[in-house]
Order: C-alpha cells, then sequence, then structure tokens
C-alpha cells in the first residue's frame, strides 16, 4: 500500500507560528535592558559581591561598608554597587558549600560584578575560586587562612593549582596564612611549658589543615605529640569516650584546629569532666564570641587555661591610624560580634577600590591584574593594617600573629614575632 502523506490546513500551520512568534516577541521584550529581568549591563556601575556567614562575621561586611562609603560610593569614574551575600543557609548559621556556589556563580553571572570579597571559611573559598577563575574574576578574601589554598607544597596533591583551572591567580588574601599562625602557635605552646600536645581537627579544609602544621611545627621544636591530628566527628554531640582516649596520653595540652560550629566547646566539657586540667588551644577558628558562649553553657571554662591565636592584631588593640578607624567602626556598629575581622574586611574593600580606579576600565582581567599588583601604598588614606605588599601567590606580606586567652571574653597576651634569618617564633607581650 501506498504510504499516505501527511496534510495540514492553513489554521493547522499559521496558528502555532503565530503563538511562537507571538511568545518569541513577548521574551525579547521581557529580557529588554531596564526591565529587570534580563541580565544587562550598566557601562557607569560596577557591582562588589561579599560573600560570609550572616550575622556571625556581618563584622567583615560592615568594614567593606566603611570603606565604601569612605569612598563616597565610587572608585574612579564608576559608581560602585555592593551586595553582601550570605554563606549560609541562615542568618547565625554555618556556612554551606551549595550556597556558596551558588553565591559565586550569581557573581559570576552578573556582567557588573568585577569583584567578589570572600570567603571567611578556608572550605568555602575552595569551592567558588574555581567559578570565579573561569571568569577572571578578582576574589579577596579577608578570612581564608588554609596555605594550599596559594602556596605550592603546603597542602594536598595538586594544590593550589586545581583551583585556577584558566592558570590564573585570581584569588588573593589580606590575611596571613595558616603556615604562620600553626607555627606560631606551636611555639607559644612551648613558651607557656608544654612537652606534650594531642591534636584534634573537625575534619574540614582549614582545622585539619593548621592541624597538621600545629603538629609538625611542635615536633619540630622537640615537643611530644602524643595523639593526632585524629579528625571528630562533627555530627555528635558527646566526645567522653575520646576524652578518656586522650586522657590516658596524659597531654599537657590539646589542640583543636577547627571552627565554632564544629563542637570544640563540647570537646572541651568531656574532656574536663574526665578530668583534664591543662591548656586547651585553638586557632582564629575558635577566637570568636561562639565559643565563649558555648563554653559557659557546658560549664568547661574551669579546670585550665584556654588560648587561641589570631591573624594580625585584635581589632581593639590596632594603633595609630587603626586605632582611630575602630574607634569610628565601634561608634557605627556597636553591637557587633567577631569584630577582630572587621579591619580585614575594610582592607579587601580597599584593595578592590584601588584596584578598580588604577584599572581604569571595566573589565575582569584588567580589575583582576590590578589588584596581583596592589600593595599598602596602594590604598588611598591612611593604612589601618601598616605595610605590606601582594607576593606572586596573592598572599599578604604580613606575619603578625596574635595570642589570646579566653577570661570572661578572648583577652589579648601579646604577639608572636617571627624572625625569616634564624625562622624562629618569640613571644612578645
Amino acid at each position: 500500500m501506498r504510504p499516505r502523506s501527511p496534510r495540514f490546513n492553513t489554521v493547522e500551520v499559521v496558528l502555532p507560528m503565530a503563538l511562537a512568534l507571538a511568545v518569541g516577541v513577548a521574551l525579547l521584550f521581557l529580557l529588554a535592558p531596564g526591565l529587570g529581568f534580563g541580565k544587562t549591563a550598566d557601562a557607569g556601575v560596577i557591582r562588589i559581591y561579599s560573600s560570609v556567614p550572616m550575622n556571625g562575621f556581618a563584622s567583615i561586611t560592615h568594614g567593606v561598608q566603611m570603606a565604601l562609603d569612605e569612598a563616597g560610593g565610587r572608585a574612579g569614574n564608576f559608581r560602585i554597587d555592593y551586595v553582601p551575600l550570605n554563606g549560609a543557609k541562615e542568618i547565625g548559621g554555618k556556612w554551606d558549600a551549595e550556597v556558596e556556589l551558588a553565591n559565586a556563580r550569581r557573581a559570576a553571572e552578573d556582567p557588573d560584578a568585577m569583584i567578589y570579597i570572600g570567603t571567611y571559611n578556608s572550605g568555602a573559598a575552595k569551592i567558588s575560586i574555581p567559578v570565579l577563575n573561569r571568569v577572571n574574576m578578582a576574589m579577596i578574601s579577608p578570612g581564608n587562612t588554609y596555605p594550599g589554598l596559594t602556596k605550592p607544597g603546603t597542602g594536598t596533591a595538586g594544590e593550589p593549582w586545581t583551583y585556577f583551572p584558566l592558570g590564573v591567580r585570581n584569588y588573593f588574601r589580606v590575611v596571613p596564612a595558616d603556615d604562620l599562625q600553626g607555627a606560631a602557635a606551636a611555639a607559644y605552646a612551648k613558651e607557656i611549658g608544654a612537652n606534650s600536645v594531642y591534636v584534634l581537627d573537625d575534619t574540614e579544609l582549614y582545622g585539619h589543615g593548621i592541624a597538621v602544621i600545629f603538629a609538625q611545627s611542635a615536633r619540630d621544636l622537640g615537643l611530644q605529640v602524643v595523639g593526632g591530628p585524629e579528625g571528630i566527628d562533627v555530627r555528635q554531640s558527646d566526645y567522653s569516650q575520646l576524652a578518656d582516649k586522650i586522657m590516658q596520653t596524659q597531654p599537657d595540652l590539646v589542640y583543636f584546629g577547627g571552627i565554632s560550629d564544629n563542637h570544640p566547646a563540647l570537646v572541651l566539657r568531656d574532656l574536663r569532666n574526665a578530668g583534664f586540667t591543662g591548656v586547651f588551644m585553638g586557632a582564629d577558628g575558635i577566637a570568636d564570641n561562639a565559643f565563649i558562649e558555648r563554653t559557659r553553657e557546658d560549664g568547661s571554662t574551669g579546670g585550665g587555661d584556654i588560648y587561641s591565636t589570631l591573624v594580625g592584631l585584635p581589632a581593639s588593640k590596632l594603633t595609630g591610624a587603626g586605632a582611630s578607624w575602630y574607634a569610628r567602626y565601634t561608634q557605627r556598629y556597636p553591637n557587633d560580634d567577631n569584630r577582630d575581622f572587621a579591619p580585614f574586611g575594610y582592607e579587601a574593600a580597599k584593595v578592590a577600590l584601588s584596584a578598580i580606579e588604577r584599572a581604569g576600565k571595566k573589565d575582569r582581567e584588567a580589575i583582576r591584574a590590578a589588584v596581583a599588583q596592589t600593595g599598602s601604598d596602594d590604598l588611598p588614606g591612611d593604612h589601618i593594617l601598616g605595610e605590606w605588599q601582594f607576593d606572586a601567590n596573592g598572599d599578604t606580606s604580613l606575619v603578625t600573629i596574635s595570642v589570646q586567652k579566653q577570661e570572661n571574653e578572648w583577652v589579648y597576651q601579646g604577639v608572636m614575632q617571627y624572625d625569616p634569618e634564624t625562622k624562629r617564633w618569640t613571644f612578645e607581650r
């Protein structure tokens, strides 16, 4: 039988074509510039995004806002639009990988976005750096300290190259890295008389990284590492078995690499309940109000000293121009928590503004290249952190590490000073 060819009448053909045309015209209208539905660039506007956990580290965004306000909301010929994003699923929550990925993609897809300020958590940076690298967007961190993000030979295999698929460094940080902080902490442990240490971490990029550095530095200084680095299960709420295990090694000091959200206060509670009267120490991941509040709630403040290290000076201990800035900051944001990272948010924003002005055009690669060449002498106004310069890896030349002791709050003890000739740390009150 001969196959029958299909036949269509005029209505069957014309009506779908007309509907398709109408839909197409409607979409063009909706996506037209100025209507807010499509992504269109404004030649006179440059957008800066930030991503940190809010409200825990809203102080960083407040530091950024202060720098923008001081510049009159402009850099060169461009009006600056600032978009602070939450790096957590909820206000007051812990950073979240899916949220961070969405934040980085949002910035990458925005034609007006030229710079991304973030992140606070190093694990979050691991997610966002490659996304932004693929679009040549500069990322300036006011809080990441994991060395493997920038420094060859300090992290795992493939770091830091795995974060830069285009082969060009788009990531920079205004805080010293943990190869400094971990080593300084070990030197301070020896300074206060510790001979044996047990090392724990929360298994995150930052926490495990600094725990490894602390343990190796402690060995290099002649301290006995009687356990770890050992990762804890952050899903638990009872660490009594771990505490009993640690007590069998009789350490003078227990070191925790990680953040306050990952249960260091619960670990300390169970250590005290098991009879541990030695020193508990962590890095800047526990140097916040959340850790203090949780140790009070858990009743784990008694029985022994608690210390933390901090990159840079506590904000309240800045001198000169830094002290003047801090007075303005506290007047404007009197209720901020975790103020010690606000100066780094401020400095990151000043780097961004300077780079935009020096690049002189709205071009991500030009601005990225300008950021790479930035030092404190390029920043407008006073230098609240002192003199510094980015190196070829995107790291700051700053090396100051502070020591704090927990009392009713974190109390500044002094700074660890590094001598590059002897490669030794010394403590100065």
